[in-house]
């Protein structure tokens, strides 16, 4: 119980840090004309000189964090983690992937930023670009995904690795969007700001849910499955 406890103090600190993050942010894009600008030269600063074969590998890198491929892979981790008996944890996951593609295009609606508009770019977006959904998605899907299996492993140094690869990952994708001049510095750090609070948030509203297989607690001791018909 006093394990319950912590994590969900921790939770609930995390959602409120990244939230106020993502807020700060916002403010800083709507009201802050020293940030724009910030933003607009080191945009353009990062297209200038971005060596060709960097921008080659972004080029394949970025499509990790696309719907397009986080779409599928919630879906299929959501269906193998409930075939291993773990509904929750499929619930948390496809919840982080779907919550992220409608809160991405929810707030771009909201705030309608612009792309970065740069001399040679390399592929023109006409839609808005705060908060990035590549970065907001790819923290959410990658994150959840990242938190279950390191709280089903068994072995700390395996945990570890886990967790430092899900947020390797999401500043790679991040840095693509940069590099490939399709969002600027701020987008990607309040995607990924929005992702955690919807992960953070989720992972508030599953641990205190009171359905046995939609009651989510991870770090809490290792996890055990739950048994359902698949398992006879």
């Amino acid at each position: 119980m006093m394990m319950h406890r912590d994590l969900t103090r921790l939770y609930a600190a995390v959602l409120a840090v990244s939230s106020a993050t993502f807020m700060a942010i916002a403010a800083s894009v709507l009201f802050w004309a020293s940030a724009d600008r910030l933003d607009v030269r080191t945009v353009s600063w990062v297209r200038r000189t971005a060596p060709e074969n960097l921008v080659d590998a972004m080029q394949v890198v970025t499509y990790a964090g696309s719907g397009v491929v986080l779409g599928p892979l919630a879906l299929l981790a959501g269906l193998l983690l409930t075939r291993r008996g773990w509904p929750a944890a499929a619930i948390f996951v496809v919840a982080a992937f779907a919550g992220s593609l409608f809160l991405s295009q929810a707030l771009k609606a909201l705030f309608q930023r612009g792309r970065p508009e740069l001399e040679d770019p390399f592929v023109q977006l006409t839609t808005y670009a705060f908060p990035s959904g590549h970065s907001f998605g790819a923290t959410a899907t990658y994150g959840a995904l990242a938190l279950v299996l390191a709280s089903a492993a068994v072995e700390r140094r395996h945990r570890v690795s886990l967790l430092v690869t899900g947020a390797a990952l999401i500043l790679v994708i991040g840095g693509s969007r940069v590099i490939l001049g399709r969002h600027y510095a701020l987008d990607v750090l309040a995607g990924i700001a929005g992702g955690v609070a919807l992960v953070s948030a989720l992972l508030l509203v599953l641990g205190r849910s009171r359905r046995p297989g939609v009651r989510l607690e991870l770090f809490a001791g290792r996890q055990q499955p739950q048994r359902t018909g698949l398992d006879s």
